[in-house]
Formats: structure tokens, sequence, C-alpha cells
């Protein structure tokens, strides 16, 4: 009886810590990509601080053209919820979470409202001075 109790103990606790996941544990998506972002398909792109969304990661990718030449790329999932995909609000600045609120700042990508603790995931990018690769 004794050891029945440790092993149903034991797969309480396993089911406990593997059914949860954590907020640094964002599941991550595929991203290898080139783009023109010069280019009027991506016209927000082609002034300093615009932003577009693209297809791929988790739930998706945003890039902002920080200056001329520098690129900040940013996996959309939000690291709370895992689900839902942040969107940037109306001032352009902050990325935010619908469902729990949580708020990003585009420049790193780390939180400054809400339950998140975590950073957005930050994908790397390459400027060639024509192509962006991400």
């Amino acid at each position: 009886m004794h050891k029945l109790r440790k092993i149903l103990l034991l797969l309480a606790c396993s089911m406990a810590f593997t059914s949860c996941i954590k907020e640094s544990d964002t599941p991550i998506g595929y991203v290898n990509f080139t783009i023109d972002p010069n280019s009027t398909f991506y016209y927000n792109l082609n002034n300093v601080g615009g932003y577009e969304y693209f297809i791929g990661g988790y739930k998706g990718v945003v890039i902002f053209r920080f200056s001329l030449t520098e690129f900040l790329a940013y996996e959309r999932a939000c690291p709370h919820c895992h689900e839902v995909a942040v969107e940037v609000n109306k001032s352009g600045l902050i990325l935010e979470c619908p469902q729990c609120g949580s708020q990003f700042v585009y420049t790193d990508g780390s939180p400054v409202k809400g339950p998140a603790v975590s950073v957005l995931r930050h994908y790397s990018t390459y400027y060639d001075g024509y192509n962006l690769h991400v």
C-alpha cells in the first residue's frame, strides 16, 4: 500500500509539472525568409518606425524598422498566453496581447505592463542594404 501511494504521488507530481507551459517556454516556430523592405509591397517598412506582420514563427512575426539600416523582428506569440498573437497598438511603439493585456516595448521586446514577465522572442535580422534576411 505504501509503495502504491508513492507511485500515485510521483504520477500526480509529474502530471502537474508537464501540464503547464512556463512563460519562458513559448513554442518555437520556423523562421527563414528574405524581403526587400524598400519595395512598395512592404511600404510600411519604407520609413523608420514602420512595421509589418509576416507569416512564420509560431504565431507570426512582426518586423520594425528601427533605423535606415536596422530592423527588429519578434515572435508574435505572447509569452504569457502562448496561443494569442500580440498586436502593435495605435502608438506604433507597443505590442499588446489582446487576451491578457500584457504590453511590450518594440525596441527590445521587454514587458512593461500586464502579467507577462518574459520578453518577446527575438529573431536575428541581417540587412545587406537591399534585402532583409530574417
